[in-house]
């Protein structure tokens, strides 16, 4: 086990994953410690808390205008379907903001689905335009929000475009452990809650159902990670670390 993970779940940070940790900070938390101003305009837009079961849509690809919804437990993903097939292009973790696309430019191109059982709070749409005029941190706040999740959405890109299957499939499971472990959710060192059934893995990938079996089964093997019972298990940090940094894009901090 690397020295430097601590007993709350902190990874070491490898030189392509700078972007990664840069970015990361303003993914979670978008409308904590607030202003009074802006919390008073997110306090008057704030609508309902909904809740939402596995593989229910909250948006749909297409939609005119829609509400932004705040994470507030379980994952979601979000994807595009071309040719009658999806690509899974992130995952949300609590904290994180699901609508803005739609709030800001009044057509969503992505739908956004729960993966598991979802808890959310949801806002008024107009939240987006109104902060631009009426609260700046908050809006400062949402611009970020969606430019660090475009910068991991171009880096899962890259992966696709440029990695084998066990770069890839290592890369998702390093980034979604270092995303819980930051927020202190990992429950050890090395297992995180890994939600993902193999068709997930394999729409966000760009490979075959079967193919992620034989790169699950390698990894396994080969004493390197395990899926088991919705935990990821990392069983050598180090190798997974290292075979995920051939998959990160490299990028100046």
């Amino acid at each position: 086990m690397p020295t430097d993970i601590k007993d709350q779940g902190k990874a070491p940070v490898t030189g392509n994953q700078f972007s990664d940790v840069r970015n990361e900070r303003y993914l979670q938390g978008v409308f904590r410690s607030l202003g009074a101003g802006d919390g008073s305009l997110l306090n008057a837009l704030a609508l309902s808390d909904s809740r939402f079961p596995p593989n229910r849509p909250l948006i749909q690809e297409g939609e005119i205008g829609t509400c932004i919804f705040r994470i507030v437990s379980g994952w979601a993903y979000q994807y595009r379907t071309t040719h009658g097939r999806r690509q899974i292009v992130d995952f949300l973790l609590p904290g994180e903001i699901a609508g803005l696309e739609g709030a800001l430019l009044g057509l969503t191109e992505h739908s956004v689905r729960a993966l598991t059982e979802l808890r959310v709070t949801v806002f008024d749409g107009r939240l987006a335009h109104n902060s631009f005029r009426a609260a700046p941190e908050l809006a400062l706040r949402l611009g970020r929000h969606i430019a660090a999740q475009a910068c991991r959405i171009g880096e899962l890109l890259a992966t696709i475009g440029c990695c084998d299957a066990i770069e890839r499939l290592a890369f998702l499971m390093l980034s979604l452990y270092r995303r819980q472990a930051r927020r202190g959710e990992a429950t050890s060192p090395l297992q995180c809650w890994f939600p993902l059934r193999r068709r997930h893995m394999a729409e966000t990938l760009g490979m075959t159902g079967a193919h992620i079996n034989r790169t699950l089964n390698q990894l396994r093997r080969e004493g390197i990670a395990a899926v088991e019972n919705e935990r990821l298990i990392i069983q050598d940090f180090s190798r997974l670390a290292r075979i995920a940094g051939g998959a990160a894009a490299a990028s100046v901090p």
